[in-house]
């Protein structure tokens, strides 16, 4: 025990700088690439952009962190029992979002750890999986975290049968809008969907339109903009 003291826990701690920049230069790249991919192909409903703003400080202090611990069994020691007593409480109201910050604190450790073929290999990997689910697997591959919701609201019998026919036809043809809401209270109901800002979604956006004049309903079109408080 009186070695590793002597050896270990009370040894000066020799950083390397160059070591620090390319692992933090390595972890803001990868970060930043992340960051543009989930912008860019991400689901989520909530404000990708705001979200993702936090993907290259988280990535920057995960490195970090285990670049001064991986030099001192007492910094390590003492990292771990104040973590004990640090509880992060953070509303993750979709598991995209777990996911892909899993994804920039796995690039500060890999590259804090000065595993730079491991976080590179992890980056590409990610990359590749994000675009080709999203390309393959998600029909609503359009949709951005700003858009349109158009809002249409009536006697529920008219919009149960239009869900079951015209409307559910239009969701099938189109790849620029979803269903994001459907309230059903007493004889009215209400249906919300969110709709891409693309030239593509016109059309869809003209023939709902339609629907709803034709079986007299009620129809509003507003702006779905995410404003951080």
């Amino acid at each position: 025990m009186e070695e590793i003291l002597q050896s270990e826990m009370l040894s000066d701690i020799n950083i390397s700088l160059s070591s620090v920049f390319m692992s933090l230069f390595a972890t803001v790249f990868s970060s930043f690439l992340l960051r543009q991919l989930y912008v860019r192909y991400g689901r989520s409903m909530n404000n990708r952009e705001y979200f993702g703003n936090i993907f290259i400080l988280l990535g920057v202090t995960t490195c970090s962190v285990i670049i001064i611990v991986k030099y001192s069994l007492a910094l390590s020691l003492g990292l771990v029992g104040a973590l004990s007593i640090v509880r992060f409480r953070a509303a993750i109201k979709e598991p995209e979002e777990l996911v892909f910050l899993f994804l920039v604190i796995a690039f500060g450790l890999a590259f804090g750890a000065n595993q730079f073929a491991v976080g590179f290999v992890l980056l590409a990997t990610a990359c590749m999986v994000v675009v080709v689910t999203t390309k393959f697997f998600s029909k609503n591959n359009g949709l951005d975290h700003s858009g349109l919701l158009i809002i249409i609201s009536g006697d529920r019998t008219v919009l149960d049968r239009l869900l079951e026919n015209e409307i559910e036809e239009l969701m099938n043809n189109t790849s620029w809008a979803i269903i994001r809401e459907i309230d059903f209270e007493g004889s009215q109901a209400r249906i919300v969907f969110k709709c891409s800002t693309s030239d593509n979604s016109s059309l869809f956006i003209k023939e709902l339109r339609k629907l709803t004049t034709t079986n007299n309903l009620d129809y509003n079109l507003v702006s779905d903009v995410s404003v951080p408080l």
